[in-house]
């Protein structure tokens, strides 16, 4: 959306510097969320977790290239330019939510690994989770109600931002025609 709301390099800046400063409420939201479910369900958090690898793995690249493009698009001395660190985000705003539905609807709809909590006495191998394919949390992405709920987040999130920014520009508006209507 910071293409289509924006149509000059100001206005792009803008947004960029109100979303900026929110981009660690992502990471401190997934880890709290996974630190808490890892307190609540270990053995569950393994599994679930485990079940889509490959999708939190993105996830998490994802997050990380937020952050990279908000703390270095507009620095002095950027080498990949301006452009590169706005690709990130549109990939981050993309993917990122959507897979972020994929992975949760997992807990839902299951993953294909099979759970035997016998193995935990077993010295030699104490592994008690497997999977039972080689795609190691790529087939959720097969799953039409998993595509179904990553669509679903991808579409709430696109409404709380436009709701972010048509509250921080009432916010601004508010705040100056306060300073001119009072001076």
């Amino acid at each position: 959306m910071l293409f289509t709301l924006s149509k000059t390099e100001d206005e792009h800046r803008l947004l960029v510097n109100v979303l900026g400063r929110k981009w660690e409420f992502t990471f401190t939201t997934l880890v709290t969320f996974g630190g808490a479910f890892f307190a609540s369900f270990p053995l569950f958090y393994s599994t679930s977790f485990g079940g889509a690898y490959w999708v939190w793995m993105t996830i998490l690249f994802c997050f990380t290239m937020q952050a990279v493009s908000y703390e270095f698009q507009s620095k002095p001395g950027n080498v990949y330019g301006t452009t590169t660190y706005r690709i990130l985000l549109f990939l981050n705003g993309l993917l990122g939510t959507f897979l972020i539905g994929v992975a949760i609807a997992t807990f839902f709809t299951g993953s294909d690994f099979a759970v035997n909590k016998g193995n935990i006495t077993n010295q030699l191998a104490p592994v008690i989770s497997q999977w039972q394919n080689p795609w190691h949390g790529l087939e959720t992405l097969l799953n039409l109600r998993n595509l179904a709920l990553g669509l679903a987040v991808f579409f709430l999130a696109r409404t709380q931002a436009l709701l972010y920014f048509i509250l921080s520009y009432l916010f601004c508006y508010l705040i100056s025609y306060s300073v001119c209507y009072f001076t």
